[in-house]
């Protein structure tokens, strides 16, 4: 990749990993989750919350607790596959921390956006090259594309007349154009980086001619694109013609991984009492993670809430739906997030 240092220098300064941007992601996420919760709770407001937490089964929780560190395993597990590759000799627990990171950083920046590149800091800080890094993050990246909507076109079939009109059924089909968009674009660009770099320079250029002072700037950025994306798609081709099993075996963890969240979800219900049809919640699941993954706010904040709630409504009373979403959303991100946050301020101030 071209100026291969100044980026790298740029990903080490860049204002994502600066402390006070972290500390107002982390309120904005905080917050909207706080009001969204609240809301759940006061909506359904039926004063039997405590006689529905004193019948939880412990045993269930601890389950569900054993499920999140397996979560973090996987994730980490999904990156080292292909590290090892790149950087041989890196560690296990080097790509358990950039998922961490990954995890933290995309829980309190807008559609998931500084996760990956929070990884790609933890990657560097260790030793594993940025272009190298940022393969490594393509490659898991198009497993879960390829994954999620096929999982929620799977999960329509099945849950389709659970789905109430309005909202959450918009969402649903936004988010399939969205993923289908990106998977038409991955093929291109894995198949033909020079039409999606000429694309890319096009509108630059486009974008440029409407205000001088972006024109230089945008069109740099445009050359640049098309250079990247040709250095990509050869990096993919070189490891794929080496280890072909590994983009296979990056599409099995991704299964994994997310059959294990989705489990989760299934216990939590488990452990209220609840008799449950398994394969709807996991076909809710499904939904819902195609739903939530480039959702605008932080963490899917605000909108993760309103989407389990009301996909879960017909499957749990309101006495259990408000309780539900705090467990689900504490075992799925707020805990897996807080653990990621040691990870970054720790690596922050290593420098």
């Amino acid at each position: 990749m071209a100026d291969i240092n100044s980026t790298e220098s740029k990903i080490e300064k860049s204002r994502l990993f600066n402390k006070q941007m972290i500390k107002k992601g982390v309120i904005t996420f905080v917050t909207i989750s706080i009001i969204a919760l609240t809301g759940f709770f006061l909506y359904t407001n039926t004063g039997k919350t405590i006689e529905v937490w004193q019948k939880i089964e412990l045993k269930y929780i601890f389950l569900c607790m054993a499920l999140m560190l397996l979560d973090l395993i996987i994730g980490g597990w999904r990156n080292h596959i292909f590290v090892k590759e790149f950087s041989p000799g890196t560690s296990h627990w080097v790509a358990f921390k950039a998922n961490l990171a990954n995890i933290f950083m995309g829980a309190v920046t807008p559609s998931q956006s500084g996760g990956g590149l929070a990884q790609f800091y933890v990657f560097h800080k260790n030793g594993v090259k940025l272009p190298d890094a940022i393969t490594i993050s393509f490659i898991n990246w198009v497993s879960t594309i390829l994954f999620l909507p096929l999982s929620g076109l799977f999960a329509y079939q099945i849950i389709s007349e659970k789905i109430p009109e309005g909202f959450i059924s918009q969402l649903a089909k936004f988010g399939f154009s969205i993923f289908g968009t990106l998977f038409i674009v991955v093929i291109v660009a894995l198949f033909s980086p020079k039409t999606i770099g000429w694309l890319i320079f096009k509108l630059s250029t486009l974008v440029g001619s409407l205000n001088s002072k972006w024109k230089d700037k945008l069109r740099a950025f445009g050359e640049k694109a098309k250079t990247s994306m040709v250095d990509y798609r050869n990096k993919c081709a070189k490891l794929l013609s080496k280890k072909p099993q590994l983009v296979l075996y990056s599409f099995l963890i991704t299964i994994i991984l997310y059959f294990n969240k989705f489990l989760i979800a299934y216990f939590i219900v488990i452990a209220f009492g609840v008799e449950a049809d398994f394969l709807v919640i996991i076909a809710i699941q499904a939904l819902v993670f195609l739903l939530l993954y480039f959702a605008p706010s932080p963490g899917a904040s605000g909108i993760a809430e309103i989407s389990l709630g009301g996909l879960m409504a017909g499957i749990l009373s309101e006495d259990y739906l408000a309780s539900f979403i705090l467990m689900h959303r504490s075992f799925l991100i707020f805990l897996p997030a807080l653990i990621g946050a040691f990870v970054v301020i720790r690596e922050i101030n290593k420098d």
